[in-house]
């Protein structure tokens, strides 16, 4: 059967680089796990065809309330070594961390993602980061966002990010599955799981996307957690933190992939506002 795949090859040049943030930044050449051509070009971006988002699923699906897909574990690491994204019928989250794909149930607990799951909506990136930047006395998740739009050059691309180390407090969310295939997202959104840690040390993936592309991919800065003793995990939406060096990749290409599911291939999709990435900043 023919995938229907759209390609959207969005050649984002970064403005002139901010040379004197430039100079806070220290560069990162390792590969990270994945043999890749180390060639940049003037703003430090890979080739597009190394610099890419696996996109399953545009964000406009969610607003619709399609909650079923069909991409499966080894599809998504097939497309990246670091990823977020949601389990059909937004049944928990989904983190990917070194070419492995967890699941996160309501209350955080994670599980390698079986063979036979799959997902409505899912993020891949296959991270090759080139900045690695020393990020201190974080109090909120504003904060964290101020600090990383310091190292963004374009206001106008993908950027990943990698967090490693020991958080200071994290305010994370799963959810449990939907029992309404209809439910709007956002009726969906205020019956989410939150809980809390503090102390706790583990990896945070993420991504920031751009408004303008908001009903593709979700826009703002959005993160998922994993534990270093793989036991918890969680949507972010709130974190503090003292110090911790954060791996930076500015992102300029977006590989959609449309699903090949009944609802999705004849539901009229309607436009509409893009979530946010935290219930804070959806007004909740």
């Amino acid at each position: 059967m023919k995938k229907l795949i759209l390609l959207f090859s969005l050649a984002l040049l970064a403005s002139c680089g901010n040379e004197t943030k430039k100079e806070a930044m220290s560069t990162s050449e390792e590969a990270h796990g994945h043999s890749h051509s180390q060639d940049t070009d003037k703003h430090g971006l890979a080739p597009h065809t190394e610099n890419t988002i696996h996109q399953y699923a545009p964000t406009v699906a969610l607003l619709n309330s399609i909650y079923e897909g069909n991409i499966t574990p080894q599809q998504m690491v097939q497309q990246g070594n670091i990823g977020i994204g949601t389990v059909n019928h937004l049944a928990g989250e989904l983190v990917a961390v070194d070419g492995v794909v967890y699941t996160i149930d309501a209350e955080g607990g994670i599980a390698e993602a079986p063979d036979d799951l799959e997902s409505p909506n899912m993020t891949m990136i296959n991270f090759q980061p080139k900045q690695t930047v020393t990020v201190e006395n974080i109090e909120s998740y504003e904060d964290l966002t101020r600090e990383l739009q310091k190292y963004s050059t374009s206001k106008n691309s993908f950027y990943a990010y990698r967090i490693k180390g020991e958080f200071k407090h994290l305010k994370m969310a799963s959810a449990h599955k939907v029992e309404n295939e209809d439910v709007s997202l956002f009726e969906y959104l205020d019956t989410r799981v939150m809980y809390t840690r503090d102390n706790i040390k583990g990896t945070l993936v993420g991504l920031f996307t751009p408004d303008y592309l908001g009903n593709i991919v979700i826009p703002g800065m959005h993160f998922h957690f994993l534990s270093d003793d793989i036991k918890l995990g969680g949507h972010l939406e709130d974190i503090k933190f003292d110090k911790l060096s954060i791996e930076i990749q500015e992102v300029n290409q977006v590989n959609l992939q449309l699903p090949e599911t009944e609802k999705f291939r004849n539901k009229d999709l309607k436009q509409g506002a893009a979530p946010k990435a935290t219930a804070k900043q959806n007004g909740k």
